[in-house]
């Protein structure tokens, strides 16, 4: 099958961090933790400053969950971050913890901890990230891609897109998007979004603020409506702010004419979400919501979402890496999951992604869990596939991209052809 795809267009990833991990270290064959131990450590991409970094475990398989002293036996000196596959969580040292004000019995860091753990890491030089922006593009490129949504700008990034842009060295148009982390934060982040739309370039946009209302299904932080694994009681994950406080971030965002983006991977959290912005926008402030994942939602939920300036952004890849637990997971909430067709039929605007580097880009991959899926009681997208992944706007840079039966045969960016080699 042969598709040829206008502004082919992952609505979702951390570009950043998908060219650093393309070069850095990645923990995806970890057999247990002690074998973190045999890896080659050498490569000077894996350090940032003194602090070792990678990417990748699964704990799901091992035989003991990972534990700070493995990390303290292995380097009792040098501290260690190491994120978890889905992004939700992290592994670190005793030295990474003094350095970091934290405290953890088991070195595991969630959710907010590890996500401000992240920003606190020192950051790479100037030339390696220049360098790891051009693995990002080379990454999306050999996948087809001509148009990314970034979730997870820094001003230094910011910086260096805009200078990159203006050399005519990116291959990609670029979204970005400020991520807040609390109220501690907030402000600065929608000074610095209101800064970069004065200096957007033609390939390089400012839309708004990002934020974490809750985890996910892997590490069971995802905020449901039930508990966990068709339980009577028992956890059911966890909201990450205040709704008073995200009140604010909506109000504040909107009123400074940026888009608010938010993850909400639970029934629950999607549904608080919604109905908030719909108090908000009866109070008279309008803007365009962006929900973020939803792979649970309540058909009570998406009726109520009708009257919003909203488009949910989702990942069908995310239904390949998590079919084997998900339903034994999600007891009689399965029904609800990766609601792509029920939001198609509902009218809501609706764009695909990938998520990188949780999964990688890839078109073809999200067509396959589209296909696949349905076999396992997912009702059946209908809509069209090259709608759902091309950017929306057509004055945002003219390309195209072929893809047949999973191959990229070409990309045209900006009317010039990408060499793919």
């Amino acid at each position: 099958m042969l598709y040829r795809i206008p502004r082919l267009y992952d609505s979702h990833t951390h570009f950043l961090a998908t060219g650093e991990f393309s070069s850095g270290l990645n923990l995806g064959s970890l057999q247990k933790a002690e074998d973190l131990g045999t890896l080659p450590l050498q490569n000077s991409s894996y350090y940032r400053g003194d602090w070792l970094v990678g990417f990748g475990w699964d704990e799901s398989q091992w035989p003991t969950p990972p534990h700070k002293n493995v990390l303290d036996r292995l380097f009792p000196d040098r501290p260690v971050f190491l994120a978890r596959m889905d992004g939700h969580r992290s592994w670190v040292n005793s030295t990474a913890l003094n350095i970091l004000g934290l405290t953890s019995e088991t070195g595991i860091l969630i959710e907010k901890d590890h996500l401000r753990a992240w920003d606190h890491i020192p950051t790479f030089s100037s030339q390696q990230q220049k360098g790891h922006v051009l693995a990002a593009c080379r990454a999306f490129n050999k996948a087809g891609f001509t148009h990314v949504r970034d979730m997870s700008c820094s001003e230094s990034l910011w910086q260096l897109l805009v200078e990159m842009s203006e050399r005519q060295e990116l291959t990609l148009a670029i979204e970005e998007n400020y991520t807040t982390h609390d109220l501690n934060d907030f402000d600065k982040m929608l000074r610095l979004a209101v800064q970069a739309k004065k200096y957007e370039t033609p390939y390089v946009r400012m839309k708004g603020i990002k934020l974490f209302y809750d985890g996910s299904l892997g590490s069971e932080t995802a905020y449901l409506s039930k508990p966990y694994k068709g339980l009577k009681e028992g956890p059911r994950g966890m909201a990450l702010w205040e709704l008073s406080h995200v009140e604010e971030v909506i109000k504040k965002t909107w009123a400074a004419g940026l888009e608010f983006s938010v993850h909400t991977i639970g029934d629950e959290a999607a549904h608080e979400i919604v109905q908030l912005a719909r108090k908000i926008s009866a109070q008279g402030s309008v803007g365009r919501l962006n929900m973020e994942h939803v792979q649970l939602l309540r058909p009570e939920t998406i009726q109520m979402m009708k009257p919003l300036h909203v488009r949910c952004h989702m990942q069908p890849c995310h239904w390949l890496s998590d079919r084997v637990w998900l339903e034994e997971k999600l007891g009689d909430l399965y029904r609800y999951v990766f609601p792509w067709e029920a939001l198609r039929a509902a009218q809501i605007p609706l764009s695909f992604g990938c998520d990188s580097p949780i999964e990688p880009p890839s078109f073809w991959r999200n067509k396959i869990a589209l296909d696949e899926s349905a076999k396992a009681k997912i009702r059946q997208f209908t809509g069209d596939l090259n709608i759902a992944h091309s950017h929306p706007d057509v004055q945002f840079v003219d390309s195209y991209s072929v893809i047949e039966d999973g191959e990229v045969k070409e990309v045209v960016f900006a009317g010039q052809t990408l060499d793919l080699t």
